[in-house]
């Protein structure tokens, strides 16, 4: 496998490679997938995208260091995104606009929760607010901390694991 462009980008996520990820949504058919590369991550990203729309809100579960960043990442270079989204653990939130109009969304919303102790800490970014512009699509990551908020919403859940198989 090749990753002699882009290592800088890729640099480690290289143990990401192999991590099944398990769709759980009334919108897409619950199923899962072995993503065994990049351009495996990629394609999955580019299935993604075609269904999503505005406010959108997707969530990304799964241990530490399984890549739930690294689905960021694909999702935001399957939209167009030049800047290559980084883990906001500690800004907790980051915008990306898009350089052009994919399915109405101009934005995407990244938000880790990883530090999020309590729900209330999430009332700060209004979230609901940046998702009624009608041209963004959130990603949250470490949904299981804030399951209250999750509970409130129409979410399609991706979990990602190791593939022991």
């Amino acid at each position: 496998m090749k990753f002699v462009a882009q290592s800088l980008k890729f640099k480690a996520q290289k143990d990401l490679l192999g991590r099944r990820v398990t769709i759980i949504s009334t919108t897409f058919q619950n199923t899962s997938f072995i993503l065994p590369s990049i351009r495996a991550w990629d394609a999955f990203a580019r299935k993604i995208v075609k269904r999503l729309k505005p406010g959108y809100i997707l969530a990304l579960s799964g241990e530490l260091g399984m890549g739930k960043t690294t689905c960021v990442q694909a999702l935001a270079r399957a939209l167009g995104i030049h800047r290559l989204p980084s883990s906001p653990t500690f800004a907790i939130m980051r915008s990306y606009r898009l350089p052009k109009s994919v399915n109405g969304i101009r934005r995407l919303i990244h938000v880790d929760a990883y530090r999020i102790e309590n729900e209330n800490d999430l009332v700060v970014l209004d979230l609901e607010d940046e998702l009624s512009d009608g041209c963004s699509i959130l990603v949250l990551e470490w949904p299981e901390n804030v399951p209250n908020w999750i509970l409130r919403h129409d979410v399609t859940t991706l979990h990602i694991t190791e593939n022991k198989t």
